[in-house]
């Protein structure tokens, strides 16, 4: 008999030891979780699957909160369809079923969250406590449960439930290692619910600033074609056309190549303005714009300097083409269409030219605003032979005021 007993308490003290080396591998197993790449319904997942592979345990369910209720998240062997869940567990997200939903003091999972305190149902057919699923059925009849909260500091996450269909099922020790156990849930919940609430601030930063620099280069890019582009005519600008101009000059020498400067000016623009107003007068800058952007040739450079005075810059051209190329323009402005203006108007332009004619030298800024002194010089003189003229540099060319 004393041998019987003997065998017995060591029979009991071995399961003990079992059992308890099961719950340190579920804890142990649920301390590996990497948290930090995983998602809420993974990180329950992984739980639930400690749990149940290192505990004799029936079923497992987490609630988690959601304002006063709490919803299943997750959990094992609720229907027969959860043998088709990876590890027999499911995760449920989004929609959540009215069915398995508790309100705070409701059920054991609801007590258990508004007390705090891991609650015991050692007879789920004689406790009122107990609430079963409106949909459970006899088939999956509950004997024993226990509701432990889960929590972070003050703050109670959810609950788990742990259920067996023997009434009287779990022993103190149970208790103990399901409270141990929810404890470091919880503490995984809240820290990876920081991580995704960081990694979230982050990216939506990331967006901003992301839409910041995209607006900054928008907004760089319409200055620079502000600071480029004549905004009436969407030509180059004045500022653009001398920079643009000396390159050209440049390459123009170290490769002997002609260049040749037109300017052109509106014959008496003032008068259109006076007479049809300013948006008249606009319109026709526009449509001049128009003709000469599609005279030049790729390599070429147009540009409006101000008011109704444009230039353009032809490299590889020599004069005599360089005046057939203004007679045309001349041709095409008086045949313009300015669609909504007077059928008496007239336009005309004045254009003078000039070339290189094999002039260098170091300082090209100084040759460059010679070759344009001189183009300009013999568009004035353009208008002092009456205007609608081209005419070629000549240094005896007298200065006058002409409008």
């Amino acid at each position: 008999m004393r041998s019987y007993l003997g065998a017995t308490a060591n029979m009991e003290l071995r399961d003990r030891l079992v059992s308890l080396v099961d719950a340190l591998s579920a804890l142990r197993t649920l301390t590996l979780a990497d948290i930090e790449n995983l998602t809420e319904p993974e990180v329950l997942e992984e739980a639930l699957t400690a749990l149940t592979r290192h505990q004799d345990l029936e079923s497992c369910s987490v609630f988690l909160r959601e304002g006063d209720d709490l919803y299943c998240a997750a959990g094992t062997r609720f229907d027969e369809e959860l043998a088709a869940g990876r590890n027999g567990i499911k995760v449920w997200s989004g929609s959540h079923d009215d069915s398995m939903r508790f309100g705070r003091g409701e059920g054991m999972v609801g007590i258990a969250c508004e007390t705090r305190q891991l609650q015991y149902c050692r007879n789920c057919h004689t406790d009122e406590r107990f609430k079963p699923f409106a949909d459970a059925g006899d088939a999956h009849a509950v004997g024993s449960l226990i509701s432990v909260p889960i929590c972070c500091g003050e703050e109670v996450i959810g609950v788990l439930n742990v259920s067996h269909p023997i009434p009287e099922h779990f022993e103190p020790w149970h208790q103990h290692m399901l409270l141990l156990f929810c404890s470091m849930l919880g503490q995984m919940l809240h820290i990876g619910r920081l991580l995704r609430k960081r990694d979230n601030e982050v990216s939506a930063r990331v967006r901003e600033l992301e839409q910041a620099l995209k607006e900054s280069d928008e907004l760089k890019r319409r200055y620079e074609k502000l600071s480029t582009i004549d905004e009436l005519t969407e030509l180059y600008n004045r500022r653009y056309f001398f920079s643009e101009a000396e390159s050209l000059l440049a390459h123009a020498i170290r490769h002997d190549l002609p260049f040749t400067m037109l300017v052109l000016d509106v014959d008496h623009f003032k008068r259109i303005n006076d007479r049809w107003g300013h948006v008249v007068g606009d319109g026709v800058l526009r449509k001049i714009a128009s003709v000469l952007q599609a005279k030049i040739r790729a390599g070429d450079l147009v540009a409006r300097l101000g008011g109704e005075e444009f230039a353009i810059v032809l490299l590889d051209t020599k004069p005599e083409k360089a005046d057939l190329l203004a007679d045309r323009i001349q041709q095409d402005i008086r045949l313009l269409d300015i669609g909504d203006g007077p059928d008496d108007m007239e336009i005309t332009v004045s254009i003078g030219m000039t070339a290189r004619c094999g002039r260098e030298g170091d300082d090209l800024e100084a040759l460059l605003d010679v070759l344009y002194a001189e183009a300009d010089e013999a568009m004035y003189q353009c208008k002092r032979d009456g205007r609608n003229r081209r005419l070629f540099y000549k240094e005896q060319y007298a200065t006058g005021d002409v409008a």
